[in-house]
């Protein structure tokens, strides 16, 4: 949960409906569509505050409706969202996407302390937890790990989003931080690290219903994520602390992945499971879906 009201965040929810969102990221207020925001819209004049407005469909995109001299490049220069010491660049995409989740940051806290960093500081380099972040994306959960004194492995199939999350490492200050920066197919890189016999002692995952891989693979979540979770388990070392798992799919059953899991390594091997919704709070504490998360933890 992120609530519109905290300190800490450059982000505010401030009302979603009718398929819409309308967020402020850092001094831009932007109108975007989102399946979760159903029902009507709470303030619909606060939607003419709006300085980004993005629209599906054939001739849509990003449109501007910033007052002034005001243009797209102006607004994207130096665009940027604050989530803690965490800084990240925003450009909008062809998409409609940002380059945040800050859903996310919600799991940030349970990460540290399922990881034992909320009691201690990390000082030796042998010391640091190794974290396996696939789906990475352009890296916030990744700087929010390194910030507390892990060692990240950070995977994407995007040489331009990969990218992304190194300028945004740099924002942060983390530009020599312990993180390994890989463009790889996620379920390839698994593959090979458990033939090289690395390990891990937290997984996080945030798959796309469907995708392209850095050579063309196509991802289908229903198809591969089940053997992409089977070889993550055996990649986890002894001592194992934690496995997140995010998604917005219907396509896969959470159920169904832990019975399979179970059959694989039995109870005590997968640990303990807690799913839940994830969701962010506008400015009225209304609750927005934004999907699921998977918890696993050994304690």
């Amino acid at each position: 949960m992120v609530h519109s009201s905290s300190t800490s965040y450059d982000y505010q929810l401030l009302d979603f409906g009718q398929g819409r969102k309308l967020e402020q990221l850092g001094q831009v207020i932007v109108d975007r569509p989102c399946p979760g925001a159903t029902g009507p819209k709470f303030n619909p004049k606060a939607w003419q505050s709006s300085q980004l407005v993005y629209r599906d469909g054939p001739g849509g995109g990003w449109d501007r409706q910033a007052s002034g001299e005001e243009t797209m490049a102006s607004i994207q220069e130096n665009w940027e969202c604050r989530s803690g010491q965490v800084r990240l660049g925003i450009r909008p995409t062809v998409a409609g996407q940002l380059g945040v989740f800050p859903e996310h940051w919600a799991h940030w806290d349970w990460l540290r302390e399922s990881l034992g960093l909320e009691k201690q500081a990390v000082e030796q380099e042998s010391d640091k937890p190794r974290v396996l972040s696939l789906f990475a994306y352009t890296g916030a959960t990744t700087l929010a790990l390194a910030l507390s004194g892990c060692e990240v492995t950070h995977v994407d199939s995007s040489k331009p989003t990969v990218q992304w999350a190194r300028e945004n490492a740099a924002r942060s200050g983390l530009q020599n931080a312990s993180i390994r920066w890989i463009v790889d197919d996620a379920s390839a890189f698994v593959k090979r690290e458990l033939r090289r016999n690395q390990q891990y002692d937290a997984i996080i995952l945030d798959p796309p219903t469907y995708g392209h891989g850095s050579q063309g693979d196509r991802w289908q979540i229903r198809r591969d994520l089940v053997p992409l979770l089977s070889n993550c388990w055996q990649l986890l070392s002894e001592n194992r602390k934690a496995v997140l798992l995010c998604g917005h799919s219907s396509h896969i059953s959470i159920r169904d992945i832990n019975q399979i899991l179970v059959a694989d390594y039995g109870r005590k091997g997968v640990g303990k499971c807690e799913v839940s919704q994830a969701f962010l709070l506008d400015s009225h504490d209304r609750k927005l879906d934004c999907g699921f998360s998977a918890k696993y933890s050994w304690k």
